[in-house]
């Protein structure tokens, strides 16, 4: 196996490599963790630490599969948010179809943690990447990997023939006009050429990105991504008017990120039948913990709950209405927008340093020592600064803990 599974993460030993929990759990592992019952109200655990809320997680998965099942959706989350093999394993035991990756070092991850379907949302040239795809499919993954141009096919196709693969790689088209993916339909129809003359691929259907065209609900956005995800619609039947899903049981049709997934459910219906079944794939990854920012103004399902916390202290008030916390840009995420207190109320956050923040606090309310609850905007530059992230009980006390793998 090339990636450690969840027993083996679970079986590591706790030491300094870990934030949080080094200095206290001499000689524990990863699975005894919870069994401590770290309070942080107590103060066990030094700060900064950014924690997981295990109510949230859980709702958050009720909540997002229950819409993809009641829409007949599959749900294929992207495990790139946290790379974290306990979170895939609960996405796929409350029912996922597979999960999505974006390189190979990813897909191993999670066919480690149990994936047996895996999409790499990506385009797949290079020879160790392919031969690595490979070994991973030889070992029983069923994978998908993304193509845009009649040389990224010709490297694919070349890679698998090196590395002596058996089958035939299912392989979607990628339509796009920010990002990867053909820029036109004519675009498209040479790559599917190039794929029905390559022996070692074979076309499952088409794929697209609705994000790059913009992360807001303004009627200007809505409209882009309606007439992207009409595109990708109308590909995937004409496509099959050509009989170019002849060798494949299935079509499959994918988009849909963490934030306008509502659109695809949407546009991406079929009210007339193709020759076999479509099924339409979301690869919505930030939904698992939502956030405070971004998906928190934007996310079309309200029973979401924002499940990422850090919590920090105030080490310094060098002067009237400015504080000074212990966290910066190496603990949080700050690529979208910086962090939001959540408590104490009317803190803002103005800057962060490497490992400072600099707090507006215009009432003068803090007090070096005082403790800070802030919750995070987009995960995903969020759970790769920690390797090992606390889960915690509505208590505040720490009952699960979760290893992530970047």
């Amino acid at each position: 196996m090339s990636a450690p599974t969840v027993d083996q993460l679970l079986a590591e030993p706790v030491d300094g490599r870990h934030r949080g929990f080094g200095a206290v759990a001499d000689g524990l592992t990863v699975g005894e963790l919870g069994a401590q019952r770290y309070d942080l109200r107590r103060g066990d655990l030094p700060l900064p630490l950014l924690v997981l809320r295990a109510g949230a997680l859980e709702q958050n998965l009720r909540a997002m599969h229950g819409w993809c099942a009641e829409r007949g959706l599959s749900l294929a989350p992207h495990g790139k948010t946290a790379m974290a093999p306990q979170l895939i394993r609960r996405q796929l035991e409350a029912g996922a179809w597979g999960m999505t990756a974006a390189t190979v070092q990813q897909l191993a991850v999670m066919r480690a943690a149990g994936a047996r379907r895996v999409i790499v949302a990506n385009e797949v040239v290079g020879a160790a990447e392919t031969a690595w795809l490979a070994r991973e499919r030889a070992a029983g993954c069923e994978v998908y990997c993304l193509v845009d141009s009649v040389a990224g096919v010709r490297q694919l196709d070349a890679g698998l023939a090196a590395a002596d693969a058996a089958r035939a790689l299912p392989v979607l088209v990628e339509i796009g006009g920010a990002r990867a993916g053909c820029r036109t339909d004519d675009d498209a129809l040479a790559v599917v050429a190039a794929v029905e003359a390559a022996p070692r691929l074979v076309l499952a259907g088409v794929e697209g990105y609705e994000g790059t065209l913009g992360s807001d609900r303004e009627p200007a956005t809505l409209a882009a991504v309606d007439a992207f995800l009409d595109r990708l619609r109308e590909l995937a039947v004409a496509l099959d008017a050509r009989g170019a899903f002849a060798a494949v049981p299935e079509i499959v049709v994918s988009a849909g990120g963490s934030a306008l997934f509502d659109r695809v459910a949407e546009r991406l219906a079929f009210p007339e039948p193709l020759s076999r079944q479509v099924r339409v794939v979301i690869r919505a990854g930030c939904y698992l913990t939502h956030d405070d920012g971004l998906y928190a103004r934007v996310s079309p399902l309200p029973a979401l709950r924002p499940a990422l916390e850090l919590w920090a202290r105030v080490l310094s008030c060098p002067e009237p209405g400015l504080a000074i916390a212990g966290f910066g840009k190496r603990d949080a995420p700050y690529d979208l927008e910086l962090p939001i207190v959540r408590e104490p109320a009317g803190v803002t956050v103005e800057g962060l340093a490497d490992q400072h923040a600099f707090l507006r606090d215009p009432g003068g309310t803090l007090r070096v020592g005082d403790v800070l609850r802030c919750g995070i905007s987009h995960p995903c530059t969020a759970f790769d600064k920690w390797s090992l992230i606390p889960v915690v009980d509505d208590q505040d006390v720490v009952i699960d803990a979760v290893r992530t793998l970047f």
